[in-house]
């Protein structure tokens, strides 16, 4: 029954997995330069956080919790770097970014099940520990210039 639920799975998210990538390739000079880039990759860690947050919230309330203020804290700014990409009003791209944070973290969770069936661990396999940490990363980029404007202003 194991093996034809995975193969079900894999049949089922071929268009899914092609939508995960890995984030971590990326060096934030690389981000910071490239707005299309940089909305790649807030969208990309708020969806794998929300989605690690999903998976484990029943079990691990705590760290989900973590997880869950991660996703929260990056979120507005996919907001702001959208609204600047496509030169449209904070409604509008609230609406469209909901809309692809959504799916990108539906295709994460769905990512993540299929390996927690095969190796018996949502990450391990995989690039998405090293994606989290990436994530990380970014946040506390971001926090260290707010932190530092707010000094100098």
């Amino acid at each position: 029954m194991r093996k034809i639920l995975i193969i079900f799975f894999l049949l089922t998210t071929p268009l899914s997995a092609e939508k995960i990538e890995r984030l971590g390739f990326y060096n934030l000079q690389e981000i910071l330069e490239d707005d299309k880039l940089t909305y790649k990759i807030i969208k990309g860690c708020v969806s794998i956080n929300s989605a690690v947050t999903e998976l484990i919230k029943t079990e691990h309330k705590d760290l989900a919790e973590e997880f869950y203020k991660s996703a929260n804290y990056l979120y507005p700014f996919g907001v702001l770097v959208l609204m600047k990409i496509d030169n449209i009003s904070q409604q509008d791209a609230e609406k469209k970014y909901f809309f692809d944070v959504d799916t990108l973290t539906k295709d994460y969770m769905d990512f993540m099940r299929v390996n927690g069936v095969i190796n018996k661990s949502f990450f391990k396999g995989t690039f998405i520990g090293d994606d989290l940490n990436f994530c990380n990363e970014i946040r506390a980029a971001i926090e260290t210039t707010i932190s530092e404007t707010k000094k100098n202003n």
